[in-house]
């Protein structure tokens, strides 16, 4: 009778040799880590805004992007369970597989030998080969960001509006203020009332709005 001899029993210890893909970002080459873009105008005018390639999160276009996936090596520690084997030459299955307790017996993933090693650090330099060839071979992986980033002048448009959007609001509430006295003013029964209402703004709203209007806005040069 012949006997049938594989590297690994059921009950033993093996060590699967994977790989898992990970999250990476490549740095910016636009804002070089910055995330603000700084721009001045032949008419001298300074605009700063984001970053419109690593600050949006969302793209239209894949190839701008700067974030991709890579694969990384992973060890798996598994428990034989069952062994298969197939002596006929030539087929997909041919020799030792193993099916562990952990991922299923009977049911589950079935492992080629060449997977599987007797130690955590044969694997982990097993995978760690795995990983390289994957990521030397995978197109998306292979082949990064590749276009140049235009900018839509609606981005400097923006930033400008946005500035004068923001002085408009500081305006807004110092008049209203002002608004205010002058009806309280109207409304007053003499002259000691109006010169009581007018030391009152003075007093308490007319530096603070001066404040305001002077402030300057987020992003804007001085």
């Amino acid at each position: 009778m012949a006997t049938i001899t594989t590297k690994y029993s059921i009950g033993d210890t093996v060590y699967l040799a994977w790989t898992t893909t990970e999250k990476k970002r490549h740095p910016c080459p636009d804002c070089l880590g910055a995330k603000k873009w700084e721009t001045t105008s032949p008419a001298g005018t300074t605009y700063k805004f984001d970053c419109p390639r690593c600050s949006t999160t969302y793209q239209s276009e894949r190839d701008l992007s700067l974030d991709y996936s890579q694969f990384a090596p992973s060890v798996q520690t598994l428990t034989i369970g069952s062994v298969q084997y197939n002596s006929a030459p030539g087929s997909y299955d041919h020799g030792a597989r193993y099916m562990c307790r952990e991922t299923g017996v009977g049911s589950g993933s079935v492992y080629n030998e060449s997977d599987l090693f007797a130690s955590e650090e044969e694997a982990m330099e097993a995978a760690k080969a795995k990983a390289a060839d994957l990521n030397a071979k995978t197109d998306w992986v292979v082949v990064q960001y590749n276009k140049s980033l235009r900018l839509s002048d609606y981005q400097l448009a923006n930033a400008m509006l946005e500035l004068a959007k923001d002085k408009e609001l500081r305006a807004e509430r110092m008049l209203w203020n002002v608004g205010d006295l002058f009806a309280n003013i109207e409304e007053a029964d003499d002259k000691d009332a109006i010169l009581e209402l007018v030391d009152e703004y003075k007093t308490y709203d007319w530096q603070r709005d001066k404040d305001k209007l002077q402030a300057r806005a987020p992003g804007e040069e001085a």
